[in-house]
């Protein structure tokens, strides 16, 4: 499975910092209301702010594990846009690792 992103969001980064990481281990899935729903800080941090998520939409926040040769757990947030179907894949999918996509490379 793979999930696509923009650009290589610095959330992405590998523990040493210097490259995206290729995969990573979906842990939850959370369905939001709407964008209202998030803090500035954490939509600063989700879009590096420099992506704009629409305002007065269901969302989805998918909690990723990514790997890492240290024994600190490395995990990273983003935000999707929500669909019954889209819900439906992400929670039977939790525990699988997903392919890091960056769609600009």
């Amino acid at each position: 499975m793979n999930i696509s992103f923009a650009k290589p969001f610095r959330k992405l980064l590998n523990e040493k910092g210097n490259d995206v990481v290729s995969s990573a281990t979906l842990l939850s899935v959370i369905k939001i209301s709407d964008k209202s729903q998030l803090s500035e800080s954490f939509l600063d941090y989700d879009t590096d702010m420099d992506y704009f998520i629409e305002e007065d939409i269901p969302l989805i926040l998918l909690i990723f594990l990514k790997p890492s040769e240290s024994p600190a757990k490395h995990v990273f947030c983003t935000v999707r846009s929500w669909s019954e179907e889209k819900e439906l894949f992400y929670l039977n999918n939790i525990g699988n690792d997903f392919n890091i996509i960056i769609e600009n490379r």
